[in-house]
């Protein structure tokens, strides 16, 4: 053992609090200081009146938790102080500990030790295994750093007189199981204006609700995705806001319900002709026809296997395709009609989201439509016929070329977040750490992945 009780003298002293003893319990696990007030009634004034008409009313004990002195070694502080009363108001205070953390019933010191700890990207239960603090105060600690932060971040934008002009909305997984968030993102500065549960559109609600409005005066525009039903409530809310629809979730859509649907389909024809071609060999006795049909056998599969694999260079922009696969691209597309059709419309979609002339854009979203739902090609018809229902939303693209990128950028800063707290059991404490980590740098303490 460093220290002998026996043997051992120390003397330690914060401004009024001497500490001359010290013991070790639980097994000489803990090392325990006892701190005691030498702060005379004369010296003090009543935090009410001013006046100093004060005596001691009684003595309390506090436990507080300090900076371990070697790791699984937890240094504990036992603190007496005086409750005073005053004569002239007859008001009682407590005896100011000038070393404990405001938040919680730690030193000022171990509170800086778990900020920084939490800041070089260890998660909370490892600083709570480190220092000895549970992890709920530490929690308490790292929520008032970041209520703080927000705090002055907001109030730096007000002196400014800054209003967001864009906005975002989208939903990211709070745990396993379908358990959603939704959050509105300010797309110039990047910050989280709003995080809540849920992704209905009662959940989304209570932000039209809960939030400033006067703060989104002068918002022009909400960028959001077309699953949701989002649009209907900034309609409601924000009548004179336009509503622009994310292009990647249109193209992903797009790829997914038209492209992959359709090469899939085309495939599958090969697939099935090679199995028509393999039967009639299995029962084919001559040799030049099987020799043939076998031929005919290997090309279906190999028509299959292409087509099978083709999928990236289907969706990759052709502006981006090396001349190999462009090349191996055309070759597909010749042979299957309805892919080139649905590549040809798939390229037109992308050419459309460039455009910044409103009427060019309706009249062109117009024709689009109209081409898609002459084609005869089903996925695309549907596809066509439910997306039309949207076309305000492409068309203010044009306008207002923004979209939902920032946003889902940031769902990747969550991930890891969720990750390095191994997920967060409190969803206050989780929403506030999601606004956090979107302000800048220099304002942020957060775990990170390292």
């Amino acid at each position: 053992m460093l220290l002998d009780v026996n043997n051992t003298k120390i003397e330690l002293r914060f401004q009024q609090y001497i500490c001359k003893k010290f013991r070790f319990e639980n097994n000489d696990k803990e090392l325990w200081l006892d701190f005691k007030s030498e702060q005379e009634s004369k010296e003090v004034f009543c935090i009410y009146c001013g006046k100093s008409t004060v005596e001691v009313h009684d003595n309390y004990t506090t436990k507080l938790i300090d900076i371990p002195i070697w790791p699984g070694f937890k240094q504990l502080l036992s603190v007496t102080y005086h409750k005073y009363k005053c004569r002239c108001c007859h008001k009682v205070f407590n005896e100011d500990i000038c070393f404990k953390d405001p938040d919680a019933r730690v030193t000022t010191r171990a509170a800086q030790c778990v900020k920084t700890l939490l800041s070089f990207g260890l998660a909370i239960s490892s600083v709570s295994k480190f220092t000895g603090i549970h992890w709920n105060t530490i929690r308490k600690i790292h929520t008032h750093v970041m209520e703080d932060s927000l705090e002055t971040r907001a109030r730096l934008l007000k002196e400014q007189g800054y209003k967001p002009t864009y906005l975002a909305v989208d939903e990211f997984a709070i745990h396993k199981g379908h358990t959603y968030a939704t959050c509105v993102m300010d797309l110039e500065t990047g910050d989280i204006l709003w995080v809540g549960k849920g992704r209905a559109t009662e959940d989304f609600r209570k932000f039209f609700l809960e939030y400033d409005m006067d703060y989104l005066s002068n918002v022009k525009a909400f960028a959001m995705d077309m699953n949701a039903s989002y649009n209907k409530l900034v309609e409601e809310y924000m009548p004179e806001v336009d509503i622009v629809y994310d292009r990647y979730h249109m193209q992903a859509q797009f790829g997914k319900e038209v492209l992959g649907v359709v090469r899939l389909n085309e495939a599958r024809k090969h697939q099935e002709l090679a199995k028509d071609i393999k039967e009639i060999r299995d029962g084919e006795t001559d040799t030049d026809k099987r020799r043939k049909l076998k031929a005919e056998y290997n090309e279906e599969q190999k028509a299959y296997s292409t087509l099978k694999n083709s999928r990236w260079s289907i969706l990759t922009n052709s502006k981006n395709l090396s001349d190999s696969r462009k090349s191996a691209l055309n070759t597909i597309l010749e042979e299957h009609n309805d892919l080139a059709v649905c590549y040809a419309m798939k390229e037109e979609m992308c050419r459309l989201f460039e455009l910044s002339d409103p009427k060019e854009a309706r009249d062109r979203w117009t024709s689009w439509f109209e081409a898609a739902k002459e084609s005869g090609i089903d996925a695309l018809v549907h596809f066509a016929e439910l997306k039309q229902k949207r076309l305000e939303g492409l068309i203010s693209h044009a306008t207002h070329p923004i979209s939902t990128g920032k946003l889902e950028g940031l769902n990747n800063k969550i991930k890891v977040a969720k990750r390095v707290g191994y997920g967060y059991r409190n969803d206050d404490y989780f929403f506030i750490l999601v606004r956090y980590i979107s302000m800048p740098h220099n304002f942020m303490l957060i775990p990170q992945k390292t």
